[in-house]
């Protein structure tokens, strides 16, 4: 049986953990807000980058697609040791 999800977090960043998370609790300027969206749509869109191997298209960052089964294929095949 796997893992629980607290345990594998406790395994990978420590248990206390290594890794503080903070959320803005303030209000923001409106260019503040702007640039703060800006900077979270190019994690999100690097992420998606490094999660398919390649460019994410437009619909699968505005979430139109459903990457789960391409991630699937892109995993298997990894782990068969092709290149993606």
């Amino acid at each position: 049986m796997g893992r629980s999800i607290s345990d594998n977090f406790k395994k990978r960043f420590g248990d206390p953990e290594r890794i503080e998370i903070k959320f803005e609790t303030g209000k923001l300027s409106p260019s503040d807000e702007a640039y703060r969206d800006e900077k979270t749509t190019a994690a999100y869109v690097d992420i998606l980058r490094n999660l398919l191997g390649r460019e994410p298209t437009h619909e699968e960052i505005v979430g139109k697609v459903d990457i789960s089964k391409k991630l699937l294929i892109a995993k298997r095949k990894v782990a068969k040791g092709k290149v993606i």
